[in-house]
């Protein structure tokens, strides 16, 4: 057998096996009861998934950030290096031994798929730390900045609306949405799932997520998608991990949970999908990027669209709430469209109680939205297919 076929054999063998284990032991853990399962797991802390793989200059940034937040000393953070991942990443990481107070590097295998690769990375990452964590799981992607309140904030959040799908630190891309500068506030939204700085209870990866991950999915994505998601508003067009799990919330129905004020932010100005980077030695590359991606203006110079401006904008790392958290209600308004549209339907965020009938946003496109949803039971999706997945 030629070298090659060879190695491909032992990859695909090496990760059905790595699948089919991450799968059952996530899927075991979530038929306990999440009081029953806490106890079992005695010291066991919540643990922060960081996949990373060739931008080791970013992943500084992201892990000094990590060091600063309140709440990390009780986290154990899992570093994945996807195959491939630039050698430098692993000297990035050690370098932070001192302030980690809990970490590994999880060895990750080779995905066979190339279509793939980035969201088996993830989601097998999500399922084992399903299986170990002991309640909340969150992810940490190596251009993602957070601040010194995101774990608290995430924890109030999914203590305060019990049976969301997750939570989302950062600002809703994929929505426009208006809201009060309110650090104690946060709304219910759907179909608006993005995986940037985001916090699951480990019983919905272990019972909503898990049954999606499977070689069928991760060998041929837009079938799996075709025949198990069929009317979803999602383009088959996005069939990566963000995709997935935007189907899976859609038919779910438990709302995500987004912040008034944000409390992280993408700062990948260039990446696997995005052209460009930093020259020099890695430590030039790190002071290169202080300069530029926490700087708005800086940012947006670097931007090589309008649309990867504007979801690459810098926020403040220094925002804190109280004590409390609450959930912010929707008054309906009347918004000019974009570049002297015809007026569409939106609504806006404020502190007073008020809901939206589904019907006020039956006929508005999606990209011309300003939308979040009110409860569980009310959160708002959009009526057009959705597009633009990040």
């Amino acid at each position: 057998m030629p070298p090659a076929l060879l190695q491909w054999a032992i990859d695909q063998w090496a990760f059905r096996c790595a699948a089919r284990t991450a799968v059952r032991t996530a899927s075991a853990t979530s038929a306990l009861m999440p009081d029953e399962a806490i106890d079992r797991r005695g010291d066991a802390r919540d643990i922060v998934l960081v996949p990373c793989w060739r931008r080791p200059e970013m992943l500084w940034h992201c892990i000094d950030n990590l060091c600063q937040a309140d709440g990390i000393e009780s986290m154990h953070v899992v570093f994945r290096p996807d195959s491939g991942y630039d050698p430098d990443t692993l000297s990035v990481i050690h370098g932070f031994a001192a302030r980690l107070p809990s970490y590994e590097i999880q060895p990750v295998p080779r995905c066979p798929y190339r279509r793939t690769k980035l969201s088996a990375n993830i989601l097998l990452g999500y399922l084992q730390a399903a299986a170990r964590a002991h309640r909340y799981v969150y992810m940490i992607e190596e251009d993602i900045m957070i601040g010194r309140d995101f774990f608290r904030w995430h924890a109030k959040v999914q203590s305060h609306h019990n049976g969301v799908f997750c939570s989302i630190a950062v600002r809703n891309h994929n929505r426009r949405v208006v809201t009060p500068h309110d650090p104690d506030g946060y709304y219910l939204s759907s179909g608006d799932y993005c995986s940037w700085g985001v916090c699951f209870d480990r019983f919905v990866i272990g019972s909503l997520i898990a049954p999606h991950v499977n070689l069928a999915y991760l060998s041929r994505p837009k079938r799996y998608l075709r025949r198990h998601f069929r009317g979803s508003r999602v383009d088959l067009a996005f069939v990566e991990q963000a995709s997935l799990l935007r189907r899976v919330q859609e038919i779910c129905g438990r709302p995500i949970a987004y912040p008034a004020v944000p409390r992280a932010y993408h700062a990948g100005f260039y990446g696997r999908n995005r052209p460009g980077g930093v020259e020099g030695r890695l430590s030039e590359r790190i002071r290169r990027l202080d300069s530029v991606i926490y700087d708005p203006v800086a940012m947006r110079g670097v931007a090589l669209s309008e649309r990867y401006a504007a979801d690459s904008q810098p926020e403040c790392l220094q925002v804190r709430g109280a004590s409390g958290i609450r959930q912010l209600k929707l008054r309906a308004l009347r918004t000019q469209g974009a570049l002297g549209a015809a007026p569409a339907s939106a609504v806006a965020l404020s502190c007073r109680p008020g809901t939206l009938a589904a019907q006020d946003l039956s006929r508005v496109p999606f990209d011309s939205q300003s939308v979040a949803g009110t409860s569980a039971s009310a959160a708002l999706a959009p009526d057009a297919a959705v597009g633009g997945l990040r």
